[in-house]
């Protein structure tokens, strides 16, 4: 992969992380590449999947909150702040809107961009998302409710491994303006989703840019719940990956490019 340009944007007292690979920003609109929760850049896009985005045009990769280069506020962390620092992001690269694609966490800040702050998405592609936190498996919203709750094998075999927490700790360590503050952003980051409300119909109702769902057959959302989201979602499109789950879907890369290089056409 190329050398990325790294830098930081000022966003309301904090120093936002970012990098930017395939060249330079001008005169394309550059994809914005959002990670999942407590992952970092290097860790959250496998298999070459950004640096193959990169190949199309500019992509600009953000390091949310508490995550990799980013270092954590003393408040809480919000949805609509991680936007907000997205936004900022963009603003400091005098970008005016991108095509926007994110990953679980990610997802769900490509989202609220569309939502929140329309004029910045000219596309969102949202991979394993859901507009309310019900819309996850019976079970795992059990367990985020509830982290004693002991998890069935079926619930085991699509969470996250041992081995995942351990590279994305070790990331983190390498990374972080504070490298013991892994347990302490994980925490944060439960609650918040805990505690997040969701999108209303109306609102998803009321978004005009033109949006890809994804999800894995055997991911963390339910299928009825996705094409229930994708119906609320004005020409909204959704793709049922098969034999794939919440951990694995970014390796699906060969499927995924494919329909987000077509929705950005079509747009």
């Amino acid at each position: 992969m190329e050398t990325a340009a790294t830098g930081y944007a000022g966003v309301d007292g904090l120093k936002v992380y970012y990098e930017v690979h395939g060249g330079p920003l001008a005169g394309r609109r550059p994809f914005v590449l959002l990670h999942g929760g407590m992952m970092t850049i290097e860790t959250a896009f496998p298999d070459g999947f950004l640096a193959r985005l990169a190949r199309d045009r500019p992509l600009i990769a953000v390091e949310q909150q508490g995550h990799g280069h980013t270092a954590d506020r003393d408040t809480a962390p919000s949805l609509d702040q991680m936007t907000a620092d997205t936004a900022g992001v963009l603003a400091h690269l005098g970008v005016k809107s991108a095509h926007l694609v994110g990953h679980s966490l990610g997802g769900m800040v490509a989202m609220n961009m569309a939502v929140r702050r329309p004029n910045l998405a000219r596309t969102v592609s949202v991979v394993s998302i859901s507009y309310t936190l019900d819309g996850y498996q019976p079970e795992l919203v059990k367990l985020q409710r509830d982290p004693t709750h002991q998890p069935s094998p079926e619930l085991v075999a699509i969470l996250p491994t041992e081995a995942d927490f351990a590279s994305w700790q070790a990331s983190y360590r390498r990374t972080a303006p504070d490298p013991t503050a892994f347990e302490r952003v994980l925490a944060k980051t439960n609650a918040m989703l805990s505690a997040w409300t969701g999108w209303t119909p109306d609102q998803l109702r009321a978004v005009k840019t033109p949006t890809l769902l994804a999800i894995g057959d055997n991911d963390f959302v339910r299928i009825d719940h996705a094409a229930e989201m994708a119906r609320l979602i004005p020409g909204a499109q959704l793709a049922v990956l098969p034999d794939t789950t919440h951990m694995n879907i970014l390796t699906r890369g060969a499927w995924l490019e494919p329909m987000i290089a077509a929705r950005i056409g079509e747009a």
